[in-house]
């Protein structure tokens, strides 16, 4: 990097790079945000004058200590952090790699590229206004490379600049045909649904404390609270402590199709990025979008990865009729052969009272309402024997504690039972319409079978915290029992100041979400329609070319306005104090020129005029700097209104 770039410059580009790359440093390694950092210190000592050139062999080795830390970390991980990763050491080593104006306008649009490339990670509205932030710091970088203004003025210009590109990045936007992708990068995705298909005892109460937004929910009647499971898994293999998804089902998944989704009511899911399958649907949900399927137990699959958020079509109407198998409904009763003797002798003790299932499974799920149970964010762990302990020793747990020691008790008493992993409730935000589920709002409960009716719902939580299902998890924050076990923090959330904020932030990111980032083909063609009364091609490429040339004449005139406005003020300013000393200008006569006869038919006035006369050269063909526009109309005030010329 050479010193005759300007310092402001420099400072600049500094902080430029920094913006460019600090989205990445949690996915490229500490190699290469270390390799970033030393060339942002040793850029920061030549723009403190500490520092000079960078010798040649430095540079080799950071190269090679890069590329070689990439070669090490980076198998396994994908082409997109490999591209990102690369795109990284580059654009750290570059930097100080600037010996010409060239070199510097190669390291923006180098830095611009690689802003863009979050987009495929992170699509939030948070993250598009930081990158636009980045993008118009990568814009002064240039501007203040091509000429001395002041940073207001600086600004200023950034501003304008950016605002004479608003229309035609609208139009392109709002106009311009969607392509389908020439490729895809299955590896780029990012989020989750937060569940797995595997449930320990404590799992949901961990992912209690995650405020990140799982899905969203438009739905065009309103249900009770109580009411609304978004059922996403079935777990139905257990080794005696946790719960995971059966083989046989994994295999269902691979050749499930969509059905008939026959009669009932339409909804929408706007699902947030994630690389599982599973979908949280209401009960009786069937797939209406393409690439879904529905599977025997109930669930709604994507088969493939959601790399962003993505608007998915349902409609609920009555669950299919259950059809499992015999083999299904034995796999559902077995247990392991040992273990939690005292849960199997309760379970047995109540069959014996109770002889019919419906009315035992009843009796299992009410005797969760003893007050001796309680429901609590912080559990005490649980050894071997986890569901003995829970139900007779702690006798303290969340969701999936409750969920687990009633289907174990249901299948010890030889009822065909499984665990069910989703989400339960949901925020109404009337403003538009629907309702926004946070990984808070994780939850499980149990399915048994019941003749005729099939599989039943249980939820034990509804016994030991009924406040749970009616007004969510946030509803149990005035219980300073349930409170103090998510520790300070969860209480932090949980403060209505808080809660306001997560509110409007849900609410303008869905706003994003449906508006901006789910705007398609289907949009484009409404909006085509209602424009011109048609979708069809040869109108709207009329209309599109139109509006392209209007935007491209609309920068063109924003971007050289201000040029001529000050010109066209300069110039009213002199002829203007022409007019006040009264002596006519000949055809072609220069300033300068005009200056001399005006010393000679009235030298009192002399020095005056040869300053006005400096200043408008020097605005009229150097810089039209505010300062001296303001000068030059302060003399021109100056000059005597009426001035009588010798004769």
């Amino acid at each position: 990097m050479r010193w005759y770039l300007p310092r402001r410059t420099l400072v600049l580009l500094i902080v430029s790079q920094l913006m460019a790359v600090l989205p990445t440093w949690d996915r490229v390694g500490l190699v290469l945000v270390a390799v970033n950092l030393f060339c942002l210190a040793w850029c920061s000592g030549i723009c403190l004058g500490r520092f000079g050139q960078p010798p040649r062999w430095l540079l080799v080795a950071l190269a090679v200590g890069g590329a070689v830390a990439l070669g090490i970390s980076l198998p396994g991980k994908g082409v997109y952090l490999a591209m990102v990763s690369l795109l990284v050491l580059g654009y750290s080593l570059k930097v100080l790699e600037i010996k010409a104006p060239r070199d510097l306008f190669a390291l923006v649009l180098f830095g611009t590229f690689l802003l863009a490339t979050n987009l495929v990670r992170y699509q939030s509205m948070a993250m598009a206004l930081y990158l636009l932030l980045a993008a118009l710091v990568q814009l002064s970088v240039l501007l203040s490379l091509q000429n001395t203004l002041p940073w207001p003025r600086l600004l200023k210009g950034m501003g304008r600049m950016s605002l004479a590109s608003l229309p035609l990045t609208l139009l392109l936007f709002l106009l311009l045909p969607r392509l389908s992708p020439l490729w895809q990068m299955p590896d780029a995705q990012s989020g989750t649904t937060g569940l797995s298909d595997v449930m320990s005892p404590g799992d949901f109460s961990s992912l209690a404390q995650s405020t990140e937004l799982a899905f969203r929910a438009e739905l065009p009647w309103r249900p009770a609270g109580s009411s609304l499971y978004w059922r996403a898994l079935t777990l139905e293999a257990f080794d005696g402590r946790a719960w995971r998804q059966a083989d046989f089902r994994k295999a269902e998944e691979e050749r499930a199709s969509s059905p008939n989704p026959g009669q009932g009511r339409d909804w929408t899911l706007m699902m947030s990025p994630s690389s599982k399958p599973w979908l949280p649907v209401l009960d009786g949900s069937r797939p209406l979008s393409s690439g879904l399927v529905y599977t025997s137990d109930r669930r709604v699959l994507s088969k493939e990865p959601l790399a962003k958020t993505t608007q998915l079509k349902l409609r609920q109407g009555t669950p299919l009729r259950d059809k499992d198998s015999d083999a299904v409904l034995a796999f559902d009763q077995r247990l392991p052969q040992s273990g939690n003797p005292r849960a199997r002798q309760l379970a047995l003790s109540l069959r014996r009272q109770y002889p019919s299932d419906g009315a035992l499974a009843q009796a299992m799920n009410r005797y969760f309402a003893n007050p001796v149970f309680r429901y609590s964010l912080s559990p005490p762990p649980l050894g071997a024997d986890a569901v003995d302990q829970f139900l007779f020793d702690t006798q303290t747990g969340f969701c999936g504690h409750y969920a687990s020691a009633l289907a174990f008790m249901l299948r010890a008493a030889g009822v065909p039972a499984r665990v069910v992993a989703g989400y339960q409730g949901g925020q109404y935000v009337p403003e538009a319409g629907f309702y926004a589920l946070y990984q808070y709002d994780a939850h499980a409960w149990v399915e048994a079978w019941l003749p005729p009716a099939g599989w039943t719902r249980f939820d034990p939580t509804a016994q030991v915290a009924p406040t749970r299902l009616s007004q969510g998890l946030s509803g149990l924050a005035s219980n300073p029992a349930f409170s103090a076990g998510g520790g300070w923090l969860w209480q932090l959330k949980q403060q209505p100041a808080m809660k306001w904020l997560r509110y409007q932030a849900a609410l303008m990111d869905y706003r994003w979400n449906r508006w901006v980032l789910n705007y398609g083909s289907g949009q484009r063609e409404q909006l085509l329609s209602w424009l011109l009364g048609t979708s069809d091609w040869l109108p709207a490429a009329l209309l599109f070319g139109g509006l392209l040339l209007g935007a491209l004449l609309l920068m063109h005139w924003l971007t050289h306005r201000d040029r001529r406005q000050p010109l066209a003020e300069v110039s009213r300013l002199y002829l203007k104090g022409c007019k006040r000393i009264g002596l006519e200008r000949l055809p072609g006569e220069g300033a300068e020129a005009y200056a001399l006869r005006v010393a000679a038919a009235y030298p009192p006035l002399a020095a005056h005029w040869n300053h006005i006369t400096g200043l408008y050269q020097r605005l009229r063909y150097a810089q039209a700097e505010p300062a001296l526009v303001r000068e030059l109309k302060r003399r021109v005030r100056a000059l005597p209104r009426s001035v009588k010329m010798p004769t």
